[in-house]
């Protein structure tokens, strides 16, 4: 099987584009990493993205602007940020959540 291709995986007739999920997640994580905010785990599904903020009260209009910043004003589309629990612990903190459109 040396040299073979693997193609991404398929679910439900559905290709699942790994490379995309990484670079969007990527670009977040590199935006937040010189800020005062720690992240927990950025989810991608489709074109859907959550990205929880592990500190509570964080100020919306900053995430806001980060996120932008990260993948594209024109590319956000739909973006909350809604206080929640983040963590197995019951932490609570702050969730940002958006549709991207590459």
């Amino acid at each position: 099987m040396s040299g073979a291709v693997r193609s991404p995986p398929v679910f439900k007739g559905l290709r699942i584009d790994t490379e995309y999920m990484t670079d969007v997640e990527t670009a977040i994580r590199e935006a937040f990493e010189h800020t005062d905010y720690d992240l927990g785990d950025v989810g991608v599904s489709r074109e859907r993205v959550r990205v929880p903020v592990l500190e509570g009260g964080a100020d919306p209009e900053t995430l806001r602007a980060i996120v932008e910043e990260a993948v594209g004003a024109d590319a956000v589309f739909g973006l909350t940020i809604t206080t929640e629990s983040v963590g197995g612990d019951d932490e609570i903190g702050t969730v940002v959540t958006f549709r991207h459109r590459p």
